[in-house]
């Protein structure tokens, strides 16, 4: 999982990385679901355990190797031949590849970084309202705590107004 996740959503080295397959685990071991699933699709737990197994012996069956252990560019191109659906052996139990990839792996992985305020911080999202709420809620007026935005050709003055609300 750590290193299908770290194919899907590289992270910069030396920052402290999001911890994407803890995520999915905690989301796997609540069994939480999105509330809706594609009938192609077993259950979240299900579709995990068989698409892992399912992509860890193609790679043994390539490489002799699991896929955490083989180089970076052959994970990728083994996810690239599961997003185009290619990979259909008996170990994928009849669910689609690339619906695992596009539902599960895609949707659950990014939805696990998106969520986690490094990522909130990377995109200038200063976080949910609660629990200090909004103050000025009008129309390009900004909280003092949000960063202003570096328009093409005024991002010093955009530093300077972010160095001052601080």
């Amino acid at each position: 999982m750590t290193a299908l996740c770290r194919c899907v959503i590289p992270q910069a080295p030396g920052l402290d990385e999001v911890p994407l397959a803890a995520l999915v685990d905690e989301k796997l071991a609540k069994n939480s679901g999105d509330g809706y699933r594609d009938h192609r699709l077993p259950p979240l737990r299900d579709a995990w355990r068989t698409g892992l197994a399912a992509l860890d012996n193609e790679s043994r069956a390539r490489f002799k190797l699991p896929f955490a252990s083989i180089e970076k560019p052959a994970q990728l191109a083994l996810l690239a031949q599961i997003q185009r659906g290619e990979l259909k052996g008996s170990a994928w139990q009849g669910m689609p590849s690339n619906l695992f990839f596009s539902e599960r792996v895609l949707h659950n992985v990014c939805s696990a970084y998106y969520s986690h305020p490094r990522a909130w911080s990377e995109m200038g999202f200063g976080g949910p309202a609660n629990p200090r709420g909004y103050v000025r809620v009008y129309s390009d007026r900004r909280d003092p705590w949000e960063a202003a935005e570096a328009k093409p050709g005024n991002e010093e003055k955009a530093l300077r107004e972010n160095r001052r609300a601080r």
